[in-house]
């Protein structure tokens, strides 16, 4: 059920799911409880609550209230008042029902204004598709292209059996778009659960001519020159998917 948190403790698709509702807001009452137990006692479950709080929060203090005109209200009370169906209510009943049908209206609105919020977030259709792995071991990585739109297209990055990392060195991601430079997709993450940044219109037109992807072995945070700098040690086939 939508907002449960007794989930398996290796799905990190549920919980990368579940820490997006909790830093939304709309994981509430005892598994909201329950979440934030679990986020104290799990490096994975709070990593994946931070990565939303970078993505939701600076977005939510980018919001202004705004005041409706005082006709919006105006007319809400009018229409309040022409659909009370008995005229010897008195004045205190009539109060509580105009509180409760306004009370109720801006539950609505909020409801639905955040289910788009939400879907907006959510990644769009796959496009491309890859599984990143050694020679004979299973998925590190698997990644997916979402969309097509520069700012609206998603690279999601699933996180399987990871390989060792060198210490103090990240993987790196790369497209290998035919006949011109590798083009960065980002460091990969070095734990699990599943990671997913906005597509540039450079990365989308590298991943448009690719078919294949790259991982290299680079500093902390990435290579400093926007091409590879250490080894690369995996490669994988890109294909399209829709």
């Amino acid at each position: 059920m939508p907002g449960e948190t007794r989930v398996s403790r290796e799905d990190p698709e549920l919980i990368d799911r579940l820490a997006s509702e909790y830093v939304l807001g709309t994981l509430r009452g005892p598994a909201r409880r329950r979440f934030e137990r679990w986020r104290v006692s799990s490096a994975q479950v709070d990593e994946r609550c931070r990565f939303w709080e970078d993505q939701l929060l600076p977005l939510a203090r980018g919001l202004r209230p705004v005041q409706p005109p005082a006709h919006v209200w105006q007319s809400i009370n009018a229409r309040l008042d022409r659909a009370t169906p008995a005229p010897r209510r008195s004045a205190l009943g009539r109060t509580r029902t105009r509180l409760f049908a306004i009370a109720a209206s801006i539950l609505l609105v909020a409801g639905l204004g955040t289910l788009l919020y939400w879907r907006a977030l959510q990644p769009g259709e796959i496009t491309q598709l890859a599984t990143i792995r050694a020679a004979s071991g299973p998925p590190a990585w698997t990644v997916e292209i979402h969309g097509r739109t520069p700012g609206s297209a998603q690279l999601v990055v699933r996180t399987g059996t990871l390989p060792a990392r060198p210490a103090g060195r990240d993987y790196e991601l790369w497209a290998l778009p035919t006949g011109a430079r590798p083009v960065s997709l980002g460091v990969l993450p070095a734990a699990g659960g599943t990671a997913r940044h906005a597509l540039s219109a450079a990365q989308l037109s590298a991943l448009a001519g690719s078919m294949q992807l790259a991982v290299s072995v680079e500093p902390v945070g990435g290579s400093p020159t926007g091409q590879p700098t250490g080894p690369v040690v995996l490669t994988a086939p890109l294909g399209a998917v829709s």
